[in-house]
C-alpha cells in the first residue's frame, strides 16, 4: 500500500477511535442509559476505541517507516 494512503487510513481510524471514546464517556456520564445503542455498553465502545487507536498508531508508524 502507498505510504500516503496508509497515513490517510491511520488518520481516519484514529478519528473513529477518538469518536468511540467520546461516545463511551458520554454514555458513562449519562449513567448507563443505553437508549442510543441498545446492545452495547460503555466498556464495548471503550475497547473498540482502544483497538482502533492501536491499529491507527501502527499504521502511522508503518507509513513513516516506508517513506
Amino acid at each position: 500500500m502507498n505510504p500516503q494512503n496508509l497515513a490517510n487510513w491511520s488518520v481516519g481510524l484514529g478519528f473513529l477511535g477518538v469518536l468511540l471514546y467520546i461516545i463511551a464517556f458520554v454514555l458513562l456520564w449519562q449513567g448507563g442509559g443505553n437508549m442510543l445503542l441498545g446492545r452495547f455498553d460503555q466498556k464495548d465502545l471503550y475497547f473498540a476505541g482502544s483497538g482502533l487507536l492501536y491499529i491507527a498508531i501502527w499504521m502511522k508508524l508503518g507509513a513513516i517507516y516506508h517513506k
